[in-house]
């Protein structure tokens, strides 16, 4: 008699982290015959006045009034085409998130890769409260978070609600953000996965390599269009990176590369 299906969660920040990261694992997960599910905390149209950063944002990615509407329907598309479920948590982007009185919280875009910012605190307890209620309600038998390599507030947010909720209470995989894991990206901070293992305070990280097919995390990406001319430029940029990716690791296809933390001590 086989095991019975595992259920996998996937934390991502924005709706497309987990997939650029690991469709290749997802797709050969429920290949397999187990649930994965793909939780996004970032989700949500902005309401209110724009602040001055996200109303720059709004003006080079040219998708109207909502552009986080198309990225929901492209989501659908990619967790279809991964046999997977897509959760969207409904929570808004750093660079449209206010403080207490009304002023922004990220000013401009060096802010957002310098750390949570303590008016966002109230933002990232929120976090960690949806996440324990999507744990409560999905049950998973393993939770993947992001490493936070490219220290966005949003990747934070995201850990430490993993860190809050998950570590030592649940069996916890981390993942590489794709591209951030290359070291070149944001260009004006670039860290490399063992630095961001370090920074966001993951102890005794133990690695795993995945191997995974290559074709499946170009196709899993490419059903993104909003984000591959801001990102990589064109279809041909993407998998130019893709394939750089697979060459980090020696793989001939693919492949993906999780860590396991270490659990805190009991006091």
């Amino acid at each position: 008699m086989g095991k019975a299906p595992a259920c996998h969660l996937f934390l991502s920040p924005h709706l497309d982290d987990a997939p650029f990261s690991c469709a290749g694992l997802i797709r050969k997960l429920t290949s397999g015959g187990d649930e994965v599910i793909i939780s996004t905390l970032i989700t949500a149209d902005a309401t209110g006045a724009l602040t001055p950063l996200a109303s720059r944002f709004h003006g080079v990615w040219n998708r109207g009034d909502r552009p986080y509407a198309i990225r929901r329907e492209e989501d659908l598309r990619v967790a279809d085409f991964l046999g997977a479920r897509c959760r969207h948590e409904g929570f808004l982007d750093a660079i449209y998130r206010k403080d207490d009185i009304a002023e922004p919280i990220y000013s401009d875009i060096p802010e957002l890769f310098a750390g949570l910012k303590p008016a966002d605190q109230k933002h990232v307890e929120a976090a960690a409260a949806r996440l324990g209620q999507i744990i409560s309600e999905e049950r998973p038998d393993i939770v993947y978070a992001p490493i936070g390599i490219g220290r966005h507030a949003d990747h934070l947010m995201v850990v430490a609600a993993a860190k809050d909720v998950c570590l030592g209470r649940l069996p916890l995989r981390l993942y590489e953000e794709f591209p951030y894991l290359l070291g070149e990206f944001p260009a004006e901070h670039p860290i490399t996965v063992e630095l961001g293992l370090e920074l966001s305070g993951w102890q005794g990280a133990v690695p795993e390599f995945i191997d995974v097919e290559l074709a499946v995390r170009i196709e899993a990406a490419r059903l993104y269009p909003s984000q591959i001319s801001e990102i990589f430029g064109n279809n041909a940029g993407l998998v130019e990176t893709m394939q750089r990716h697979a060459e980090r690791y020696e793989a001939r296809s693919g492949s993906e590369r999780l860590w396991t933390p270490e659990a805190p001590s009991s006091p």
